[in-house]
């Protein structure tokens, strides 16, 4: 007859309805139960936390922890044959020989139950027969090895989720920084991929004091104010000139080199949204943010360009 282990039957016995294992899950908490139990226990509760600790569980429907199920089947089927067992030592006169009613001292391995040493020893000859204490110490080393087994398992299985937890910390950690860099990057790669054109200055508009390079694509302020035809497009107030081409829908950008300003800002690039009523400036290289100017456009816009106080 096998003998009880405590801590075995602790370990293996669910906490709702105290009986060995049945199809057992195991929490994020590394607490375990049947899975009909937790169901079961969580439909009445209303919520899906831990029976013992309360923690809320992570997973909506647990996974079956097949390591735990065979070891708890196995105990199972162990404390049944115990239990047989016993029934079986009480009536040892009636089951195991009813002419030797004495309790018997020999176990037969290969056929797992107890024989009569005077009648059927010669039906176990060739059989492995062994003292009814030489197989209960056996049957107390293999539950402790496969105790054993399982806790080396368990504590295997708290190592790879503290790693896992680690990687994911990590992997997060990295994602934050990569986004925060995420519109420079595909700026970057935009600039593999647009083909500029460039602005062409309308020379219509420019004020007398501008001076056009020959291919209308770049402006200074002159030396002299010139005698230019009073077009009703011309800038006569302010030192500035319009490009050629004028929008009225759609999203548009321009970059424009300017004189060294503070910060070394040389380049700056201007982006129309027609349609969202926007025109944002940003430092090209970084696409730092400068300034974003909002309106409501009606008519057609044309890029702007202005020479500043020598």
């Amino acid at each position: 007859m096998a003998e009880k282990n405590p801590l075995l039957e602790s370990y293996l016995s669910c906490h709702v309805c105290s009986e060995t294992f049945r199809d057992p899950v195991s929490l994020g908490c590394s607490h375990s139960f049947c899975s009909s139990c937790l169901q079961k226990f969580w439909e009445q509760s209303k919520n899906k936390n831990c029976p013992i600790c309360k923690r809320k569980s992570s997973k909506e429907e647990p996974l079956v922890n097949f390591t735990l199920k065979e070891l708890s089947d196995s105990f199972a089927e162990r404390q049944k044959a115990g239990s047989s067992e016993a029934e079986k030592g009480e009536k040892k006169v009636e089951v195991v020989c009813s002419k030797h009613p004495e309790e018997p001292r020999l176990f037969c391995k290969d056929e797992e139950r107890a024989v009569c040493p005077v009648c059927d020893f010669s039906l176990h000859q060739s059989h492995k027969v062994v003292p009814v204490e030489q197989a209960v110490i056996e049957l107390k080393d293999l539950l402790k090895s496969d105790l054993e087994s399982l806790q080396d398992k368990r504590d295997k299985y708290k190592g790879v989720e503290t790693s896992y937890n680690e990687v994911i910390q990590g992997v997060l950690i990295d994602v934050a920084k990569h986004l925060g860099n995420l519109s420079f990057r595909v700026w970057e790669k935009m600039k593999d991929q647009v083909h500029f054109s460039p602005v062409i200055l309308d020379p219509n508009t420019a004020y007398s004091w501008l001076s056009l390079s020959d291919d209308l694509t770049s402006v200074r302020r002159g030396d002299k104010s010139q005698q230019l035809p009073d077009n009703p497009e011309r800038c006569t107030d302010t030192a500035d000139v319009l490009g050629s081409e004028g929008f009225s829908s759609g999203k548009h950008s321009w970059e424009v080199e300017t004189v060294r300003v503070e910060k070394n800002l040389q380049r700056i690039r201007v982006q129309l949204d027609y349609d969202r009523g926007e025109v944002s400036f940003y430092d090209p290289e970084d696409m730092t943010h400068i300034y974003t100017h909002r309106d409501t456009f009606t008519e057609e816009l044309f890029p702007y360009f202005s020479i500043g106080a020598a």
